[in-house]
């Protein structure tokens, strides 16, 4: 069979809240890649966690982080940033609104109040490996200091939805910088004109593997570009539903083997 790229994302798709990726998935993953087909993670999450998620998975994994801005082709690590005006801009605007902000480098997470339970030590498997990877932001003079280390970010805001579809509004206007949604609890802060999408067509054209030899698995709606670029769009059995209308095919849940059930199936 021709060679196929693979993306997947993690959170929801690769693994469930205990981060674990199933024996099963991967086999199958490691038996399709000694055929020649290439893997790659492809996540929101910040790189350095991007990256030992990938390990976990196999040798032979590669990246996509921070929603598209950061990736990997042949072990050379390629990134885009967010501006500083949008830097500066999301900052105005989110403490106008008193809502947190937490921004990504490579390895660090700077936030701008205080961590909520899942970031904090006790569950850091998902997004980072020790208390150096957290820097506090307590200003705008802060935040510029470190600009150059900051990739994308994220706000999070649980029981404030509709403000937050309000906020995204005010970002979506400023054409500073792209925004997406994992959960409608959260606002997703991207450089512009990047997403999951702009990345895999980088990978594709570089490795020159056709359009309709991508397959791409996600559950949320920052996979939606993802899908669409893919030759083969998989929703996850429990992605959100209007995912699922526009994804080619939808396989089991994350915590029923989904990904290897369908790759199982899809190259038999």
């Amino acid at each position: 069979m021709e060679k196929h790229l693979i993306f997947m994302d993690i959170d929801g798709t690769l693994v469930a809240r205990d981060q674990k990726i199933s024996p099963r998935t991967r086999s199958v993953v490691t038996e399709l890649q000694r055929e020649g087909h290439e893997f790659y993670v492809a996540t929101g999450r910040k790189y350095s966690s991007a990256y030992e998620m990938a390990k976990k998975l196999t040798d032979d994994t590669q990246v996509i982080a921070s929603n598209g801005s950061v990736y990997s082709i042949n072990e050379t690590l390629h990134k885009k940033r967010l501006s500083d005006a949008a830097l500066e801009f999301v900052y105005q605007t989110m403490t106008e609104q008193d809502l947190p902000m937490f921004f990504f480098g490579e390895h660090t997470i700077f936030y701008t109040q205080q961590l909520p339970s899942y970031l904090q030590k006790n569950d850091q498997s998902r997004i980072g490996n020790s208390e150096e990877d957290f820097l506090f932001i307590d200003s705008l003079t802060t935040l510029k200091a470190v600009s150059q280390r900051i990739v994308n970010g994220i706000v999070i805001a649980d029981g404030r939805e509709a403000e937050l579809e309000q906020v995204r509004e005010i970002l979506e206007e400023s054409q500073l910088l792209s925004v997406s949604s994992s959960h409608p609890n959260n606002i997703e802060l991207i450089p512009l004109g990047v997403n999951k999408a702009t990345a895999i067509q980088a990978v594709r054209s570089s490795l020159m593997i056709p359009q309709k030899n991508i397959i791409s698995f996600g559950d949320g709606m920052n996979d939606l570009e993802m899908l669409q670029a893919s030759g083969v769009g998989v929703a996850m059995g429990n992605a959100v539903d209007e995912l699922k209308r526009h994804a080619n095919f939808v396989t089991n849940t994350n915590v029923e083997d989904g990904i290897a059930n369908f790759l199982i199936d899809y190259f038999s």
